[in-house]
């Protein structure tokens, strides 16, 4: 059942944010840095408003949607979820003109306002949409959140760019008419209401009792993850915020798309081990769950950094090329680390109860990043912002790390890991070999070549696991 579910969730995990990397370098050739800066800027400052105004009733929905199942539960339920949602879009709309007037776009015209509005309010039906879902197990509709809009809105607004000019306001527009229409197709098979009043006091309470430690630990994971972005707004401009936008944003979501190819059922997995063989047995199962996200993300950042001059040179244009190619191998170490520690050394404390230390292992990431870009930008500009990134996530990694293994137990799979370090020694070599590809066709044969080999000599390595694997399902009868 666990894989079943796993690959009946993988499109919507890998497709919206392939097509945000897409995106990403999509936009290079045909918006200039301002407005990309504009863009990056808009949809970082409203995964900052979604946290505070909306991500804790979410996260409340998705724990404890199961228990307003009858008539009466139900029609409790969604008055006071219509009236949270509808308060938090006004919240979301007001904050985020304020900073797009004072901060991001000073000089921004209506269709600007109208397209940013129109992006904070469907992208944040679509992403509560998704995760009320995900409780009912209704794949479909958590698909249709997580593609259509980055995916279809994409498209829209690459079509709007061609028709009506480079501003930043057409690709928002394009996201929010493919996130609108995502909502609308979803809502006559979810369960919904139509009223407003009475609100229920008890729910709202249990939801912020909840909550309130989610919005500090996620406020302070986003200050980690889009600090820098500001403050090189802030010290250099907009435009210099665009060019970081690219190799930045092309890292980090790199390493989210690399993690999301395993983590979707390890987590689980390890929860599994908790309950039924104690601290010991999920310890051991997170440390095996760590040399399959490693497996995934060490080739990664290997691979990118091996092949960032035909990376960048083919795939961005021109004016963002330096500024990528500098930025890149640093966002993506960064984000790897994040991703790491996220899935491994932070999950030591959500298995046993103790998330308080995710909020000051939290806290120690966004300090330093904000301490650190400040420093950093003044001295080496914007590769010292994404240096900036890469230490903090270091500094922070390094501190829940130690926690887990001097406190509760966990410990590193070092027979995997040797092994896993070969493997990319290997490819390392062959792709040192190789001359810059001067084709996209001559790119994607060096990223097979060098996969190629990594999967072949772990699975050298693998050899006798593997085989005792495949003899065992040989001899095992079908249950």
């Amino acid at each position: 059942m666990l894989l079943r579910q796993t690959l009946l969730y993988l499109p919507a995990q890998i497709i919206g944010p392939l097509f945000q990397l897409v995106a990403m370098v999509v936009w290079t050739h045909v918006v200039d840095e301002h407005t990309l800066g504009i863009i990056t800027l808009v949809t970082a400052t409203h995964e900052l408003l979604q946290i505070g105004f909306l991500a804790w009733w979410s996260q409340y929905a998705l724990r404890f949607f199961g228990r307003y199942q009858d008539s009466h539960s139900a029609a409790r339920f969604y008055r006071t979820e219509n009236t949270i949602l509808l308060l938090s879009v006004i919240l979301q709309s007001i904050f985020m003109i304020g900073v797009l007037q004072l901060v991001i776009a000073p000089d921004a015209d209506a269709w600007l306002l109208v397209a940013t509005l129109a992006y904070v309010v469907t992208r944040s039906l679509n992403l509560y949409i998704g995760e009320r879902a995900r409780v009912r197990q209704q794949i479909g509709v958590y698909s249709i959140q997580q593609i259509l809009g980055p995916a279809v809105g994409f498209l829209v607004g690459l079509v709007f760019i061609k028709t009506f000019g480079a501003s930043a306001a057409w690709p928002l527009a394009g996201y929010a008419i493919a996130q609108l229409v995502a909502a609308l197709v979803v809502l006559p098979v979810i369960g919904h209401g139509r009223k407003f009043w009475p609100v229920d006091r008890e729910i709202i309470d249990h939801a912020l009792r909840y909550g309130i430690p989610l919005i500090i630990g996620g406020a302070l994971g986003w200050v980690g993850l889009n600090a820098s972005r500001f403050i090189v707004n802030h010290l250099q401009g907009v435009a210099a915020a665009g060019l970081f936008a690219v190799g930045y944003g092309l890292g980090q979501r790199a390493a989210a798309v690399a993690a999301m190819l395993v983590t979707a059922a390890a987590f689980p997995l390890a929860v599994k081990h908790m309950e039924q063989g104690g601290s010991k047995a999920a310890m051991r199962q997170l440390a095996d769950n760590s040399a399959l996200l490693i497996a995934i993300l060490a080739p990664s950042i290997l691979g990118i950094f091996m092949l960032r001059a035909e990376i960048v040179h083919l795939l961005i244009a021109v004016p963002f090329q330096a500024v990528t190619l500098a930025v890149l191998p640093l966002s993506m170490l960064a984000g790897s680390i994040r991703n790491l520690r996220a899935h491994f050394g932070d999950q030591v404390f959500l298995l046993h109860s103790r998330t308080r230390l995710m909020i000051i292992i939290a806290a120690i990431d966004a300090t330093m990043t904000v301490l650190l870009s400040v420093v950093c930008i003044r001295y080496w500009g914007l590769i010292g912002a994404a240096g900036a990134t890469a230490l903090s996530a270091a500094a922070a990694a390094a501190v829940s790390f130690s926690i887990g293994f001097a406190k509760f137990g966990l410990t590193l799979p070092i027979g995997h890991l040797l092994r896993i370090a070969v493997a990319n020694l290997a490819m390392a070599g062959l792709l040192y070999e190789f001359p810059e590809a001067r084709s996209s066709l001559g790119l994607a044969m060096h990223i097979a070549a060098g996969g190629a080999l990594y999967i072949g000599v772990l699975g050298l390595l693998y050899a006798r696991t593997l085989t005792r694997m495949i003899r065992s399902r040989m001899t095992t009868p079908a249950t």
